[in-house]
């Protein structure tokens, strides 16, 4: 089963972040973005930082002044190459009769 499926996410009151998750067993924080819908895990996250994520008053600036550049990240949504339809790495495309399989989304090179 694909990892981004294994971690639950649950909405937040947040103007950057939509919703988020933690698997307290791989220190793994699951953090979907507002604007760009894009799904990241963050490794080795504490729980006591977690935590103090869930309590701030501004998770959005939470989240900028203590996760994001201080923990390992890696983008968990993608596109199917085939028809370009979104979902989650390593899944199969969702499209009826592609047979794709979405793949992470890499910036090229100008």
């Amino acid at each position: 089963m694909n990892e981004a499926r294994t971690i639950d996410r649950l909405l937040i009151d947040s103007s950057n972040i939509k919703s988020c998750g933690y698997a307290e067993d791989r220190q793994i924080l699951a953090v979907e973005f507002l604007a760009s819908g894009a799904i990241f895990h963050y490794r080795g996250v504490p729980p006591g930082v977690f935590e103090a994520f869930g309590a701030a008053a501004s998770r959005g600036a939470f989240f900028a002044k203590e996760i994001r550049g201080k923990f390992s990240a890696e983008r968990m949504d993608g596109l199917c190459p085939k028809c370009l339809f979104p979902g989650l790495v390593g899944e199969p495309c969702e499209t009826q009769d592609c047979g794709g399989e979405v793949r992470a989304i890499t910036k090229r090179k100008p």
